[in-house]
């Protein structure tokens, strides 16, 4: 009962092998945690790749200006910066 077996000591055991299983669920909990909150670095990047495309399609006359104009404002729109 409480996590103690018939020797008297504790679920996770004694000694060494008690230590490296407490440290491997800290390890864990942290990078758990660092996925969780890290900030994401391409924020912004896939606006500008296609704002990029974009420019490539008008540029070779596959859209026209206002499919263009279009395109590129609900792109800024979705970005915030428009």
């Amino acid at each position: 009962m409480w996590g103690f077996n018939h020797m008297g000591h504790g679920m996770f055991g004694t000694g060494f092998l008690g230590c490296v299983i407490i440290l491997l669920i800290i390890v864990l909990v942290v990078f758990l945690l660092g996925r969780v909150f890290r900030p994401d670095k391409n924020i912004g990047t896939d606006t500008k790749d296609s704002l990029k495309i974009l420019d490539d399609r008008f540029a070779r006359g596959e859209i026209s200006q206002q499919e263009y104009l279009k395109m590129r404002d609900v792109l800024e729109r979705r970005n915030g910066s428009g």
